[in-house]
């Protein structure tokens, strides 16, 4: 069993920074694109892991779902004329296109 798994290096502002795990090379691009403390460039990877048995994660690994569950809870933290809340709604709405496409490549390997 062969599993890819990207990472997106968060800027923590004050020196430090960590790995967020995430499910696709886009996630991390929108991760990086969004983030409030970013880089010059994306700071963006991945690490690929052979096993002959299952491989399991004790991390936490971000997928579209659950980037979009986060985006959605920290809007309503925001009026819709906030500048904020503009800023997380573009952002929403990147994931929402990324998830569609998702779906529609599961639905095409389905059919397949």
């Amino acid at each position: 069993m062969k599993k890819v798994i990207w990472y997106s290096i968060q800027n923590c502002g004050d020196g430090s920074a960590y790995p967020t795990w995430m499910e696709s090379e886009m996630l991390c691009m929108l991760d990086q694109e969004f983030m409030e403390e970013g880089w010059g460039e994306p700071c963006v990877g991945s690490i690929t892991i052979e096993s002959e048995s299952e491989i399991y994660f004790k991390e936490k690994i971000e997928t579209a779902e659950t980037v979009k569950e986060e985006l959605e809870k920290e809007m309503r933290c925001f009026g819709e004329e906030d500048e904020c809340h503009k800023w997380l709604e573009k952002h929403l709405n990147a994931v929402n296109e990324l998830i569609e496409e998702k779906r529609a490549k599961e639905k095409k390997d389905d059919s397949t």
